[in-house]
C-alpha cells in the first residue's frame, strides 16, 4: 500500500509540474474557446471555481459589465479571455460582446427568448451560453441585436438576486457599456388587467362551480380551471370566439398549470379522454385548448389585493351565482398567491377562502 501511495505522490507531482507548464503558456491576453451548451451537452461550469458569496470585495449589487465590441472598452480589456461559441445563426448580423464579473460564482446564461402574449412574458425556448464566473475573468461571445422585439435575453444571477438584459438596439445603436446591477425580485403588482389576475378568476369561480361536487385537484376540475384561465386571457387579446380552438405551447401550459396548482410540483394528471384540453396531433409541445366559460353561470368583480404580512396576498373577488330560483347567491373569495421567481406569471396559488368584501 505504501509503495502504491508513493506512485500516486510522483504522478500527482508530474500532473501538477505539467499543469503549471500550460498555464504559464496562456499569458495575459491569450485567449481559449469553449463551445455551447447545445454542442456540449455540459454546463461550462463544470470547468470553473465553485460559487464564494461569501468573498471580500466591493462591488455591491453590480454582478457584470457588459461591453459592445464598437466600444473602446471592449478593446481595452486585458487578462485571460474565454471565448464561447454560442453556435448562434448569423444570418441577420452578429455583434461581439464582453462581460466580466468582479465576483465568483455569478451565473450567466443567454436565452433565445420569444413573446408570450397569453402569459404576459417572454418564454426561453434555448440556453446559447451557460457558465458560472471567475472574478475578473473576461468573457467573450457573438449574440444577434435585433431593432425591436428582443430574439435574446442575458440573464445574471447571484446569491437570490437577478439582472436581465435583452439584446436590442437602444434607440438607434446597441448600448456600449452594460452595468447589470442584481436586484431582489419584486413582482408587478395584480390588478384587474393583470393576465395572472385571470388565473385569480378562473380559480375562483372553478371553486364556486364545482361547489364541493367533485374533488377540487381530481383531472376534471383541474383542466377545466386551466381551459377557463387560457380562454380568460386569449379573449382579452383577441376577443371572444367560443368556435376558435387556442394553441398553447408546452411551456406556456406549464406556466398557468404550476401557477395555478404548484403543489403538483410539475406533475399535471393525465389529459382526459374528453375534455377542453387535448394534445396537438403530431406536436408533442403544444396543447389545443377549446373556449371553456364554465356555462356562462356567474359574473365575478374585483375587490383589491390585501398583503397579508406572512409573504402572501389576497386577490379578493365577489362571484355572483346566477343557478338559484330566487335569482342569485354572492360568494366573498380570497384567492390567496405568493410571488415566486420560477413562475412566469410572478405568483403562484397557494389556496382559496371565503372572505368578507370591502364595503364602499
Amino acid at each position: 500500500m505504501s509503495k502504491i501511495k508513493g506512485i500516486l505522490s510522483v504522478i500527482l507531482c508530474l500532473t501538477l509540474m505539467l499543469s503549471f507548464a500550460a498555464c504559464t503558456g496562456k499569458d495575459n491576453g491569450e485567449t481559449t474557446e469553449t463551445q455551447s451548451v447545445s454542442q456540449t451537452d455540459e454546463l461550462t461550469t463544470k470547468s470553473h471555481r465553485p460559487a464564494n458569496k461569501k468573498e471580500d470585495d466591493d462591488s455591491g449589487n453590480l454582478l457584470i459589465t457588459l461591453y459592445n465590441a464598437d466600444s473602446d472598452e471592449y478593446h481595452a480589456l486585458k487578462g485571460k479571455i474565454e471565448t464561447i461559441d454560442t453556435g448562434i445563426d448569423g444570418e441577420y448580423g452578429m455583434t461581439g460582446f464582453r462581460f466580466v464579473s468582479p465576483k465568483n460564482g455569478v451565473k450567466v446564461r443567454l436565452e433565445g427568448i420569444m413573446w408570450s402574449p397569453i402569459v404576459d412574458n417572454f418564454e426561453c425556448d434555448y440556453t446559447y451560453l451557460e457558465i458560472t464566473t471567475e472574478k475578473d475573468k473576461i468573457y467573450e461571445f457573438d449574440c444577434c441585436v435585433t431593432e425591436t422585439i428582443p430574439d435574446f435575453r442575458l440573464v445574471a444571477e447571484y446569491d437570490g438576486k437577478i439582472s436581465e438584459y435583452y439584446m436590442s438596439m437602444d434607440g438607434e445603436s446597441v448600448k456600449n457599456v452594460i452595468e447589470m446591477t442584481g436586484e431582489e425580485f419584486v413582482p408587478e403588482e395584480i390588478t384587474e388587467e393583470s393576465a395572472f389576475y385571470s388565473l385569480c378568476v378562473a380559480h375562483a369561480v372553478s371553486d364556486v362551480y364545482y361547489n364541493d361536487r367533485l374533488v377540487k385537484c381530481s383531472p376534471e376540475v383541474v383542466w377545466n380551471t386551466f381551459a377557463y384561465a387560457v380562454t380568460l386571457n386569449d379573449a382579452v387579446l383577441n376577443g371572444e370566439d367560443m368556435y376558435k380552438t387556442i394553441s398553447v405551447t408546452d411551456w406556456e401550459a406549464d406556466a398557468y398549470m404550476n401557477a395555478l396548482y404548484p403543489h403538483f410540483n410539475g406533475k399535471h394528471p393525465d389529459l382526459l379522454e374528453e375534455s377542453y384540453v387535448e394534445g396537438s396531433m403530431g406536436q408533442y409541445d403544444r396543447y389545443n385548448v377549446t373556449p371553456w366559460v364554465f356555462e356562462r353561470f356567474c359574473t365575478n368583480e374585483f375587490y383589491g389585493v390585501e398583503d397579508n404580512g406572512d409573504g402572501t396576498y389576497s386577490v379578493k373577488i365577489r362571484v355572483d351565482d346566477y343557478r338559484y330560483e330566487e335569482g342569485y347567491e354572492e360568494f366573498g373569495l380570497a384567492v390567496i398567491v405568493k410571488p415566486d421567481t420560477n413562475n412566469p406569471f410572478g405568483y403562484v396559488i397557494t389556496d382559496v377562502v371565503d372572505c368578507d368584501l370591502p364595503v364602499g
